[in-house]
């Protein structure tokens, strides 16, 4: 990345937008305030893991200002979290609603590039793509991002990348209870025992955030124009096995694992296809990590800072 270039990230305090900056204060060092614009919810200072502390504005501020041609991160977007907290009707216009404020920015102001991240949601079990927003409206609102930003990227005449991704590891995660990682890495932290509640197989395939942030700048970077494509990692675990190597590399081979008895019907294989992702990575010359390596750096992170 040019040490010129400007950069927008938006989202900047959510799992992604955090590896952003980091990967961004190895480009920019103590140029990162002139050289990013941050943008969250609320206007707010942003404290990196190095001590920099990053002035970020509120995201509804890009409906008015003035910005350079930017590099733009567009990692905002209300989780699936959000979709049940709230009736679906107010959860789908206010993920339009983030859309169409970047969308009018990028109209406005022009952009050098854009990375989306999209998500597996995107698919049904059969790899086709959702299209009920009732049943699964996260997959369906990120797919009319990845359509939205691809139209204006032709249109404009600049590069999007669209990475569709499907299950994280590293810093900055931000839920526990959310994601089976994080969660079988705390109870193993807390002594256990680890509790699985899936009563069917579920299959995962991790890459570590550091990776994606980097392929999909690399990407962006080196103009191909592309179709979205999926993370992955370098093994499919079942989570069963997935709790037994967390609980061997966090050195508790003891700890016992609860899970309900299988049923002989239904799995979940949330797995991307990752030959895009794998042959972009070798492309920028990027060693991916192992999920060992994953694991050891997710469980750091979460047994060093305080999450939810």
């Amino acid at each position: 990345m040019s040490r010129d270039a400007h950069v927008v990230v938006t989202g900047a305090s959510g799992w992604l937008g955090q590896a952003a900056l980091e990967m961004l204060e190895a480009v920019y060092g103590p140029h990162l305030q002139s050289r990013v614009t941050a943008f969250c919810n609320t206007a707010k200072s942003i404290t990196l893991r190095s001590g920099t502390v990053l002035a970020a504005r509120r995201f509804a501020d890009l409906a008015h200002i003035e910005l350079p041609q930017s590099i733009i991160l567009h990692c905002a977007f209300l989780t699936r979290e959000h979709a049940q907290l709230q009736p679906l009707e107010i959860y789908a216009a206010a993920n339009r609603g983030i859309r169409e404020t970047m969308l009018r920015a990028i109209a406005r102001n022009g952009a050098l590039g854009v990375f989306v991240p999209s998500s597996g949601a995107v698919y049904r079990a059969d790899r086709s793509l959702e299209t009920d927003q009732a049943v699964n409206p996260y997959g369906v609102l990120k797919r009319e991002d990845e359509k939205a930003f691809t139209e204006i990227a032709q249109r404009l005449g600049f590069q999007c990348t669209v990475l569709r991704v499907f299950n994280l590891s590293g810093p900055f995660i931000n839920k526990i209870s959310s994601y089976a990682l994080a969660s079988i890495i705390h109870d193993v932290h807390s002594g256990g025992p680890i509790r699985l509640r899936a009563d069917v197989p579920i299959w995962r395939s991790y890459a570590a955030v550091d990776d994606v942030m980097n392929v999909a700048v690399a990407a962006l970077l080196r103009g191909e124009h592309q179709a979205p494509f999926d993370t992955a990692g370098d093994e499919t675990i079942e989570i069963s096995d997935l709790a037994r190597r967390v609980a061997m590399l966090m050195g508790r081979p003891d700890v016992p694992i609860i899970r309900p008895e299988l049923t002989a019907e239904g799995k979940s294989f949330y797995v991307g296809a990752g030959d895009v992702f794998f042959a972009k990575a070798q492309a920028a010359g990027l060693a991916l990590m192992r999920l060992d390596a994953q694991i050891t750096s997710t469980a750091a992170y979460l047994t060093t800072t305080r999450v939810e």
